[in-house]
C-alpha cells in the first residue's frame, strides 16, 4: 500500500529549474505568493514565537544598570507595549536605595547590566604600556573580583525578595586589540580579557539561586556588532551602543565648521533593532522561567517530516535514496536535545509498520537516531488523530502540552480540527528544527532528576498499565509493591525545591487550583510559615521521583498538584494522610482545602470528597479524626 501523504512543495528561487524537472519528471507547482515564508525577524529567528498561546504574564520589570540601560529604559515602554518598569542607575558598585520604587509582589523580575567600563577602568586606553603583560593578568583578576562585588551589590532586592533576576554579560569587541598579530585572541589581547570576563560572570551567575544569564553579546552578534558597538569612534572600554543622530548634535559651527555630521548617513546605527531583540529575550526567559505553554510532548509524522520522500518508495535497497543533507539532518540532532531536557518524543505516521522497521537505517542518515528513541510509536493506516489520542492516553498528557509536527497540510487541519489544544507545525521543514529548539516553550529553568528520568518512567508506565488490563483492580495494587515518602520543604534552599515548583506550574490536570506560582511568592508563604509537603513515589516497576505537591498554608490546603502518572494508584489520598497528619501535629483540627475548577482539572476536583472532606462555602474542610493511609501503600513521613 502506498503512503496516502502529500509531498511539500520544494523551496525553490524563482526561475530555478527544480532537480526533478532536470530530469525530465514532472515539476512541483510553485506556491501563491501569499502562501510563501515570509523574511523572518531577529526576534522571531532567535525567539520563535509559533509555540506561544498565552500572552507572557509580565507585571513590572526592575531594570539596574548604567546609561546603556537609561537608552533600554527610554525606549521599554514602545518596545514592550507599554509593560510597567522602574530604573535604578547603577555604576561602580553604588549602593542601591533602600526601598524599591514600587511594591515588591508587583516585580516580575530584575534585570541587572554591569558596565564594562567598571571592570576594564580607562586604565586600557594607555595601552602602550601594557608590553608588560602582567599588566593583563592584573587587569583580569581585578575585574573578575570586580564582578562578584557588583553581583553583590546589583542583587540586593532580588537575594530579599526572590524574584527571578537576569545579568547581561559584555559585548565582545568584533575585532582583535592586541598589539601585533601574533597576540590576536591571546591573554595578550583585550578582546580575549572581555571573553574570559564572560564566562567569570557565566560561572558566577550559574551559582546564585533565581538568577540567569541574559547573553546580550551573542544577540549583538546575530545583528551584527558594527551596527551596534561604539568602539570605532569611542574607548574599548566604554563598550556601549552609537544612533543614529549621534555627532549631529554636536555639529555646531563654531567647532565644526564644515556642516552637520550625522553617523546614521553613513553607519546606520542598529540599536533599535538590538533593543527590541533585549526585549523579547527578556520575554522569553519569562515564559521559560514561569513554564508558559511548556511542551511536554513532540509527535512527529516521518515521510517528508523526518526524511525527504516516502520511505515505501525511495528508500529500497541498492536505490538511489533523497537527499539526507540539510533539514533531515538536523532533526536527529533537535530530537535528542528535546529528549535531553525531559522533553518526550513519539511518532504517528500512516504507514507500513514492517516496512519502516525493515528500512529505518537506510532513511536516518548515520543511523544517528533508532525508532526505539521514541516513546510510543503509530504506524499505521487508521487516522492520525485516532493514533494521536492513543499516545495521549499512554503518556497521560493532555493535548495543550503537545506539539504535532506534520508536512501534510491536510493531515495537520485534520488534527487540528479533533485537537483545537494541540500546537502544529510541519509547513516549512526548515524552520521545524529551529522552532523546536530555541522555543520559549521548549526550555526548562533546571533540569530536574525527574525531569532527566521522565522518559523511562512513561515507558514503565505504559508497561504498568499493560499488567493492570489483564489483573483485577485489588489483585493488580497488592502486588504493586507501591511506596510513598513525604517530605517537609521549609525554605528554597531545600534541594528538591526546583522539582516542586517545576511541578507545581507545569501541572493541568491534577492541580487543584490551576495556579500558577512565581517562586518568590512559594518563598515567601515558606517564609512565613507555611510548608510544601512534596511526595515521592515508587512501585516494582519504578522509581518515579517527586510526582505530588500539596501546599499547606496553616490549617488550609492552599493547593494539591499531582502527576497523571500515578493516577488511579490512590496516591492521592496516602499523600492527603500525610498532610492532614502534619497539620493536626501542629495543633490544626479543622483542615481547610481549596478548590478552583477549571476547564482542565476535573481529575482532581473530586478528590477531597473521595478522602472524606465536606463542602463548605467556596472550600472543602476535614474535621474527622484521621485519614488512614490505602494499605497497599507503604507511607513514610520525614518532618
Amino acid at each position: 500500500m502506498q503512503n496516502d501523504d502529500l509531498v511539500p512543495d520544494p523551496v525553490i528561487p524563482e526561475g530555478t529549474p527544480s532537480e526533478d524537472a532536470s530530469k525530465g519528471k514532472d515539476k512541483a507547482p510553485a506556491r501563491p505568493q501569499s502562501e510563501r515564508q515570509k523574511p523572518l525577524s531577529a526576534q522571531e529567528f532567535l525567539f520563535p514565537s509559533r509555540l506561544q498561546v498565552t500572552p507572557t504574564p509580565i507585571n513590572r520589570l526592575l531594570l539596574v544598570g548604567s546609561c546603556l540601560s537609561t537608552e533600554l529604559s527610554k525606549r521599554l515602554g514602545k518596545i514592550s507595549g507599554d509593560v510597567k518598569h522602574d530604573f535604578i542607575l547603577f555604576n561602580n558598585a553604588a549602593q542601591l536605595p533602600e526601598e524599591l520604587p514600587a511594591p515588591p509582589g508587583e516585580y516580575t523580575m530584575q534585570i541587572l547590566q554591569i558596565a564594562l567600563r567598571t571592570l576594564l577602568t580607562d586604565q586600557i586606553v594607555l595601552f602602550k604600556e601594557f608590553r608588560d603583560k602582567s599588566m593583563f593578568g592584573a587587569i583580569l583578576d581585578r575585574g573578575m573580583n570586580t564582578i562578584d562585588v557588583m553581583l553583590e551589590a546589583g542583587l540586593k532586592y532580588q537575594r530579599a525578595y526572590h524574584f527571578p533576576a537576569l545579568v547581561t554579560n559584555f559585548i565582545v569587541p568584533s575585532t582583535p586589540i592586541a598589539a601585533c598579530l601574533v597576540e590576536e585572541a591571546t591573554s595578550s589581547d583585550i578582546a580575549w580579557i572581555v571573553r574570559r570576563l564572560n564566562e567569570h560572570l557565566a560561572d558566577r551567575v550559574a551559582d546564585l539561586k533565581n538568577v540567569y544569564l541574559l547573553d546580550t553579546d551573542a544577540l549583538a552578534g546575530a545583528l551584527g556588532k558594527d551596527a551596534i558597538l561604539d568602539d570605532w569612534y569611542q574607548i574599548f572600554s566604554h563598550n556601549a551602543a552609537f544612533f543614529n543622530d549621534w555627532v549631529e548634535r554636536a555639529a555646531h559651527p563654531f567647532y565644526y565648521p564644515y556642516g552637520a555630521l550625522r553617523i546614521g548617513d553613513f553607519m546606520p546605527s542598529g540599536m533599535e533593532p538590538f533593543f527590541s531583540l533585549i526585549w523579547r529575550a527578556i520575554e522569553a526567559k519569562i515564559r521559560a522561567l514561569r513554564q508558559v505553554d511548556q511542551v511536554k510532548l513532540v509527535i512527529f509524522d516521518l515521510d517528508n517530516t523526518l526524511w525527504r520522500g516516502q520511505i515505501a518508495e525511495h528508500y529500497r535497497e541498492g536505490a538511489d535514496h533523497p537527499l539526507a543533507a540539510a533539514w533531515p539532518q538536523g532533526l536527529p540532532e533537535a530530537i535528542h536535545h528535546l529528549r535531553a531536557r525531559g522533553i518526550l518524543v513519539a511518532i504517528c505516521s500512516k504507514n507500513d509498520e514492517e516496512i519502516v522497521r525493515e528500512r529505518w537505517d537506510l532513511a536516518i542518515p548515520n543511523r544517528w537516531l533508532k525508532l526505539e528513541d521514541f516513546v510510543a510509536a503509530k504506524i499505521n493506516w487508521q487516522p492520525k488523530a485516532v493514533n494521536i489520542a492513543d499516545i495521549l492516553e499512554a503518556t497521560g498528557l493532555t493535548p495543550k502540552s503537545v506539539v504535532f509536527v506534520d508536512d501534510n497540510p491536510l493531515e495537520r487541519e485534520a488534527v487540528a480540527t479533533a485537537f483545537p489544544a494541540i500546537r502544529i507545525i510541519g509547513d516549512n521543514p526548515f524552520l521545524t528544527r529551529s522552532i523546536l529548539l530555541r522555543a520559549p516553550e521548549t526550555q526548562v529553568a533546571v533540569l530536574t532528576q525527574e525531569s532527566a528520568r521522565r522518559e523511562n518512567m512513561i515507558r514503565k508506565q505504559i508497561e504498568r498499565e499493560h499488567e493492570r488490563a489483564v489483573m483485577s483492580r485489588e489483585e493488580f495494587l497488592r502486588g504493586l509493591d507501591c511506596k510513598l515518602e513525604a517530605e517537609i520543604i521549609t525554605d528554597e534552599s531545600h534541594p528538591r525545591f526546583a522539582r516542586a515548583l517545576e511541578l507545581i506550574n507545569k501541572t493541568n490536570q491534577f492541580n487543584t487550583t490551576g495556579r500558577r506560582w512565581p517562586a518568590s511568592e512559594i518563598a515567601a508563604l515558606l517564609a512565613g510559615g507555611g510548608r510544601l509537603i512534596i511526595a515521592t513515589v515508587s512501585d516494582k516497576f519504578t522509581d518515579y521521583g517527586l510526582i505530588g505537591v500539596i501546599i499547606l498554608n496553616g490549617a488550609t490546603i492552599e493547593q494539591f498538584v499531582m502527576s497523571c502518572r500515578v493516577l488511579g494508584l490512590e496516591i492521592e489520598k496516602a499523600a492527603l494522610s500525610a498532610a492532614i497528619g502534619l497539620a493536626r501535629a501542629n495543633g490544626s483540627r479543622s483542615i481547610r482545602a481549596l478548590m478552583q475548577p477549571t476547564k482542565e482539572n476535573r481529575v482532581s476536583q473530586d478528590v477531597y470528597l473521595k478522602a472524606g472532606f465536606t463542602p463548605e462555602d467556596d472550600a472543602f474542610v476535614f474535621d474527622g479524626n484521621e485519614l488512614p493511609c490505602p494499605e497497599h501503600i507503604v507511607l513514610t513521613l520525614t518532618t
